[in-house]
């Protein structure tokens, strides 16, 4: 594993709110005159999982510090995967116009922290 970095302990492990996962692959399809088209493989591609997480004020403070401080947005970093219970390599995938990660407010305190991770194959 090439990442240096690992998910801070002072952070959720899991998420709380919602997980979802994309997998594929790198495939070329070719259309033919006749029948089905044909396909293949060129390899793995990154799967891709969009979290959320429920977090303290604190807890958003400490992941922005680690997030724009320590990673500075692109570092790679070990995220215990919810699903299969391994820490695989990660690294945060920017929405729109940089975003780096979502907060929307719960309740006095807490907050939604929403974030794209790429899983590197």
């Amino acid at each position: 594993m090439a990442y240096t970095y690992i998910w801070p302990t002072t952070l959720p492990q899991s998420p709380q709110k919602g997980f979802s996962e994309s997998i594929g692959a790198l495939i070329i399809r070719t259309p033919m005159d006749a029948g089905p088209a044909k396909e293949r493989y060129r390899g793995r591609r990154p799967s891709t999982m969009d979290l959320t997480f429920i977090m303290k004020t604190a807890q958003v403070a400490d992941l922005e510090t680690w997030i724009v401080n320590t990673l500075r947005g692109t570092a790679r970093f070990g995220f215990p995967h919810p699903r299969t219970a391994t820490v695989v390599e990660a690294r945060i995938v920017p929405q729109g116009d940089g975003e780096l990660f979502k907060t929307t407010y719960i309740a006095p305190g807490y907050w939604n922290i929403s974030l794209v991770f790429e899983i590197l194959p």
